[in-house]
């Protein structure tokens, strides 16, 4: 946000019913197109700090559209999960070590940090995987080959790939898992009409 010449931003809940939920977020920002100005997200915060050996899956369903008039938009669409040697604890130092975003859209562009490495098969879907470096922790992330605006798969095989071909340690505990929109610059409206996500 620091990088933006200028912009707002705005989120607001929409419906909750049950474990579903609505919500929107619309923005306008200016300036620094390569730089991200902001994640409006949903953070789960049931089912976190535990090591990736114990959990079983992690079903999500995401249904979203987007909708701008700007040339200029740059943005993804993103599920974003947290990963540590140590469960989070509140008032404690980020120890983050990896941090595996899932891209269900890119728009104008845009583009994971690092390089692909890999392109791979996960519940029938072909995603290009990126592997970079942001501050201290490695990131990886799963770029969908088509977006996807109605989304409903378990999380789990990304892990479970990154585990098996990526030497991700089991033992790492998930500490975060957040479901957003990136925007780089333009203004937009992302819209989730229902959402969910659970970690089992």
């Amino acid at each position: 946000m620091s990088a933006a010449m200028g912009g707002y931003q705005t989120s607001q809940l929409t419906a909750v019913n049950g474990d579903t939920i609505s919500w929107q977020t619309t923005y306008n920002w200016a300036g620094a197109p390569l730089d991200v100005k902001s994640y409006a997200n949903l953070n789960l915060r049931v089912g976190i700090n535990q090591p990736l050996a114990s959990i079983a899956s992690i079903p999500a369903a995401w249904d979203w559209t987007y909708s701008s008039a700007s040339y200029d938009l740059i943005a993804d669409v993103s599920f974003d999960l947290w990963l540590s040697d140590f469960a989070y604890t509140a008032g404690a130092t980020s120890s983050s070590t990896f941090e595996i975003m899932i891209w269900l859209s890119a728009r104008g562009g845009a583009g994971p940090a690092g390089y692909q490495i890999d392109e791979t098969s996960i519940n029938g879907v072909t995603w290009k995987l990126f592997k970079g470096t942001v501050s201290t922790w490695i990131v990886f992330s799963f770029v969908a080959s088509m977006e996807i605006t109605s989304f409903d798969q378990d999380l789990m095989p990304f892990f479970i790939y990154l585990i098996n071909k990526q030497n991700i340690p089991s033992s790492q505990f998930l500490v975060q898992a957040q479901a957003g929109t990136e925007p780089f610059i333009g203004s937009a409206t992302l819209t989730t009409t229902s959402y969910s996500m659970a970690i089992y």
